[in-house]
């Protein structure tokens, strides 16, 4: 309100005293309507103040206003009503279009502010001083180029609240005995508004530029403004101003600064504790069956929201229950087998049919699985098979006579003999479906011959020799062109033994190998393969693979009487580990049993290492297990180590295995394999031999 000087002369002190605070500019309209809690739907922004031309307010962000569209309205004030809120004052400067507290006037005795004041135009604001003798006590004038009273006063109380006598003339100050004018505090001579003074913040010396701790791990903490802001005093508190360009304070924590780097890492996701509906399920299940929805609250650095709590998604339809699990509509509509892997949650035995705690990986775990130990698992969903035990071994005493296929596998520890087609009520699983004694090219031996395969070209070992042991379990098979003996065993017969059953290879091994036997690679370079295969025996095995299964090995030692005399000759004989499955990088001829240089197992090869040495064998694991085996006599005979012959297998086929071995070109000069520790793996280990 304009007001003249000289109705307000008595009494001049109480008067001041009465005289109030001013409001700041009111430019554009208010803030927009609230948006809802999603922060995409803010409030419009408000209309601009009445003016020549203002932005439109702010809006909110989502659930506290959308942000602010450009005003419609003139910029600035036009009428002091315009100005009724604004923190520049509460007067309209129409020139200018800003809000002040104070309008400068051509008469002294007409002012905007109160006695003992003068209005500052340069500022718009009241400041100590005066514009006529009425802003001056007792004798003083006033001094109005310089708006100050002089010439009369001797004291600091002779001026008005907020001025001080210097050389007779009051200026803009205070004292022990001089106050401040009413809403201003003395500090050093000086009166500041303590509500609003960015260097004196609520007290003395309390600059908000050097209010925030920027650095705490040094002694004294490193001060200064607000990382990335500006930094302003509110109610004498100092508080976050405004945010640099390309930043924001999206944690809504004034503690560090605007923390939020915009142009960088995007605009504010959402205003921390902001809440928000949330759904992840399929679209249309939600509210569904038990379907429904959560809540989501935005992270405290309003980076982003949480995790959504309270929602009740799709799982699958759990059998007999009369809920609609999946929340398609439809209850217990489902047959149960959800992982696809063949068996069913609804009376088909599988125990894991869908992720969940203690079913990682549901197609790996069902009836027809193998129980790997130690994994935490119930693989074959059958708690009578122990997670932390091995199966006990089904061979435990030798055998050499009426051998058969069954006894060569079980010797191996493949245990597990299942029906190709189990009968009701029971499940598919893993193992062996059929074993069969057969000859090289696996037709089928007369009654004759198979007596012959049985009792000699085949036998269940507690040892070989008085060195060579079983690898797991108490006895390992072995299988000879010739008979399957040792020295101490009855029936032992020499190394060299025909009888007289020839043969020949397997077809389909010929016709991958360009219809003829493969050469060997050895130390004394290539060795040409004979013809035949004669005094062979084969052990067939149909296997199904468990449905963890991605590989399997398996561990064999090869011994030849034909070293060193026969070595890189046609009458070298063969080991072949022949496997039918559908996995991928298998050997073409089917051969898995084969040195990193792709040769046959045969005397010729680097793996032939259990020797005397002789040119350019250098037998580096010696002789010694030879002992006994009767290989050691005269030096006729040699060997390998113990070695891993891994194959890649897909889990769930049915392959077939057959191991043979074979003379080549004659029937004499006895070659065999010790087959130990068959084993499934959950990796695919590749195929080939390694030590």
């Amino acid at each position: 309100m304009r007001f003249s000087l000289s109705t307000l002369l008595v009494p001049a002190l109480v008067a001041y005293a009465a005289a109030a605070g001013c409001a700041a500019d009111v430019g554009g309209g208010g803030g927009g309507s609230a948006g809802t809690s999603n922060v995409s739907d803010g409030g419009s922004g408000g209309t601009g103040g009445a003016g020549t031309g203002g932005m439109g307010g702010a809006g909110g962000t989502g659930g506290t206003g959308g942000a602010g569209g450009a005003g419609a309205g003139p910029t600035g004030c036009v009428v002091d009503g315009d100005c009724a809120n604004d923190p520049g004052g509460t007067i309209c400067n129409a020139d200018t279009g800003k809000c002040v507290e104070c309008i400068p006037s051509g008469d002294p005795l007409v002012d905007d502010c109160g006695l003992g004041q003068y209005c500052n135009k340069d500022e718009g604001k009241c400041k100590v001083g005066c514009t006529h003798k009425a802003d001056c006590l007792g004798a003083q004038v006033c001094d109005t180029m310089k708006n100050q009273c002089s010439d009369g006063c001797i004291v600091d109380t002779d001026c008005f609240p907020g001025s001080i006598c210097i050389s007779k003339t009051c200026i803009p100050g205070c004292s022990a005995t001089q106050p401040c004018q009413a809403g201003f505090s003395c500090c050093s001579s000086s009166c500041y508004d303590f509500s609003n003074d960015e260097n004196n913040c609520g007290f003395c010396n309390n600059s908000c530029s050097n209010a925030w701790v920027l650095d705490d791990t040094q002694t004294p903490p490193v001060m200064g403004g607000p990382p990335n802001g500006t930094a302003v005093c509110d109610n004498g508190l100092c508080s976050l101003g405004a945010c640099k360009p390309g930043f924001s304070d999206c944690n809504n924590d004034p503690s560090d600064g605007c923390e939020w780097n915009t142009l960088q890492d995007g605009p504010c996701t959402c205003v921390p504790g902001q809440t928000q509906s949330c759904y992840q399920g399929l679209p249309g299940t939600l509210g569904i069956g038990p379907c429904k929805a959560g809540t989501q609250t935005c992270k405290e650095d309003g980076s982003g929201w949480g995790d959504c709590k309270g929602q009740v998604l799709p799982k699958y339809e759990i059998c007999a229950n009369a809920i609609d699990d999946d929340c398609n509509g439809a209850a217990d509509d489902s047959a149960g087998d959800f992982d696809g892997d063949g068996y069913s949650s609804c009376g088909g035995g599988d125990c894991c049919d869908f992720l969940s705690p203690g079913c990682p990986n549901p197609k790996a775990v069902n009836p027809g699985a193998f129980e790997f130990t130690n994994d935490g698992v119930d693989n074959d969903c059958d708690p009578t098979t122990p997670d932390n035990v091995e199966a006990p071994p089904c061979s435990s005493s030798a055998k050499f006579a009426a051998v058969t296929a069954e006894d060569v596998a079980k010797a191996m520890e493949l245990c597990q003999f299942v029906p190709e087609n189990p009968p009701a009520g029971e499940f598919k699983k893993w193992g062996v479906l059929g074993a069969k004694l057969v000859l090289a090219d696996g037709s089928t031996p007369t009654a004759a011959q198979l007596s012959v395969l049985q009792d000699k070209s085949t036998a269940i070992l507690t040892g070989y020799g008085t060195v060579v042991k079983p690898q797991k379990g108490l006895t390992m098979a072995g299988i000879s062109s010739g008979v399957m003996r040792d020295q101490d065993d009855v029936g032992y017969t020499g190394t060299s033994t025909s009888h007289s059953i020839n043969g020949n290879p397997p077809a389909t091994y010929l016709l991958a190998n360009g219809g003829k036997l493969p050469s060997s690679q050895g130390c004394n370079g290539s060795c040409s393969s004979g013809t035949g295969a004669n005094d062979s025996i084969n052990v067939r095995l149909d296997i199904r693979v468990p449905t963890n299964a991605k590989s399997f090995e398996y561990q064999f030692r090869f011994f030849s009487s034909e070293y060193k005399s026969w070595q890189c000759s046609s009458y070298n004989d063969f080991f072949l580990a022949l496997l039918q499955s559908g996995a991928m990088g298998l050997p073409t001829d089917k051969n898995i049993a084969k040195d990193g240089s792709g040769n046959p197992v045969s005397v010729n090869n680097s793996l032939f290492q259990v020797c005397v040495a002789k040119g350019c064998n250098t037998c580096p694991s010696g002789s010694g297990e030879l002992t006994g085996t009767g290989m050691q006599l005269d030096n006729v005979g040699g060997g390998t180590d113990w070695l891993f012959n891994t194959a890649s297998v897909v889990p769930g086929e049915k392959v077939t295995l057959e191991l043979m071995i074979f003379d080549v070109t004659d029937t004499i000069l006895d070659s065999l394999v010790l087959l130990d520790n068959f084993r499934w793996n959950a990796a695919d280990l590749g195929t080939g031999i390694h030590e």
